[in-house]
């Protein structure tokens, strides 16, 4: 019997936002920074420890520096709502003054410039101050002091945070109907009923790229009685 499979392939993005989502962002992330005193590094500030008696050993310290930054990457693009920052509790709390927070999804100038949330004003030493960011959405946080001969330490930075964006998504479908033509809505619309059935709700779909239609010839068999292979 000779028969044929319809292969769909194609890219969807989805576009989705929820309000059960929202969590500080903990896994799946890296931190940078414009540079490193001793050993306080960039990852210090999100180690989940916001304070530890003594010298500032789980915290963020840049060089005396120009402008210097620290940055964080979600490693996709997300709805950001609120930006934590915890600050040194043992001393020098004044040198956070004129922090920017920054969110978006280009690393020019290694991020700062993208859009401001926020301008720190100050944060008492060891006090935790959230920072609300509306309707604002990127995958790199970043946070930079302005100015000459500046220092930045962070001992915490949380990232409150919703569904993603955009997540990109390749598919292979095999099915007798031509999805190559207006039945490729309705596959869209499927997947946003099966995704609401996963509490995945307000969720567009579309295609990025128009799914393409490969024909696959089957093998003709004859039928006849089962026989072993040798």
């Amino acid at each position: 019997m000779l028969g044929y499979l319809f292969s769909l392939l194609g890219t969807i993005s989805i576009h989705a936002t929820t309000n059960n989502l929202q969590d500080n962002v903990k896994l799946s992330r890296i931190a940078a920074q414009s540079s490193v005193f001793e050993y306080y590094r960039a990852d210090c500030a999100i180690d989940g420890i916001q304070y530890a008696p003594g010298a500032a050993s789980f915290c963020t310290h840049s060089q005396r520096e120009k402008n210097p930054w620290w940055r964080l990457d979600l490693l996709d693009i997300y709805y950001i709502t609120i930006v934590t920052i915890t600050n040194r509790a043992d001393c020098c709390p004044e040198r956070i003054n004129g922090a920017e927070i920054r969110i978006e999804n280009y690393l020019e100038n290694n991020g700062n410039n993208n859009p401001i949330c926020a301008v720190v004003t100050s944060i008492p030493a060891g006090a935790s101050y959230s920072y609300s960011c509306p309707h604002m959405e990127g995958r790199y946080v970043n946070i930079v002091i302005p100015g000459d001969n500046r220092f930045l330490m962070l001992c915490e930075v949380e990232v409150n945070r919703g569904f993603p964006v955009r997540t990109f998504v390749k598919m292979k479908f095999a099915s007798t109907s031509d999805l190559a033509g207006p039945d490729s809505d309705k596959l869209l619309y499927q997947l946003e009923a099966s995704l609401g059935v996963r509490g995945i709700t307000n969720v567009k779909l579309s295609w990025t790229k128009p799914p393409q239609q490969v024909v696959e010839q089957d093998v003709e068999v004859e039928e006849g009685p089962c026989q072993r292979i040798q």
